[in-house]
């Protein structure tokens, strides 16, 4: 705080301070530095993009999403504020637009395990089950002990009446689960 008062239009000052805030999960705290650091420099992608992941902790994903557009507006090629902006998008049932941001994420970062996850858990959830079960399949790539992946993977097959593909899945992901909970 002292630096606050040495200099308090320190936009960095704010960003650092909400970034602080933040990792202690006192949320008010770091939405109202990130707030004043956006007021002392607009130009700062990352102020917006944090700005917005704090909103989205306290479910204001309206408030985040326009925050992830403005990151975004400022640099085109921020894969984690088109992800995130796609997370909240899901989170408010806007599944195709939250697909639209994970695509253009992915073309930023292909090998994202977590965004091939989500984009087709949008998929999923929107009953487009080709598009889902090919993403489930691609995040497995990345992270193959997913065994969230393996169960949607296992129920898609249900749904198609492969039920022989369906066990297989569900089979995996019973085995990395189990794995999970052994003592090591």
């Amino acid at each position: 705080m002292e630096a606050l008062k040495i200099d308090d239009s320190l936009a960095d000052v704010h960003y650092n301070l909400g970034n602080a805030y933040y990792l202690i999960d006192e949320v008010d705290q770091a939405i109202d530095h990130y707030n004043q650091a956006i007021k002392r420099n607009p130009n700062k992608p990352e102020s917006y993009y944090n700005l917005g992941n704090a909103l989205c902790i306290k479910s204001e994903f309206k408030q985040a999403v326009a925050n992830y557009k403005k990151a975004i507006k400022l640099d085109a090629y921020n894969a984690p504020a088109l992800y995130n902006l796609g997370n909240a998008y899901y989170m408010m049932g806007k599944y195709p637009k939250a697909i639209a941001n994970y695509q253009e994420a992915l073309k930023l970062n292909p090998d994202s395990a977590e965004c091939h996850y989500n984009i087709a858990s949008a998929y999923n959830d929107h009953h487009e089950y080709v598009e889902a079960l090919m993403h489930f399949k691609e995040s497995l790539k990345y992270d193959p002990k997913n065994a969230d992946a393996h169960l949607n993977i296992g129920l898609i097959y249900e749904i198609d009446k492969k039920y022989a593909e369906a066990i297989v899945s569900l089979k995996v992901r019973f085995a990395v689960e189990t794995g999970r909970r052994r003592c090591r």
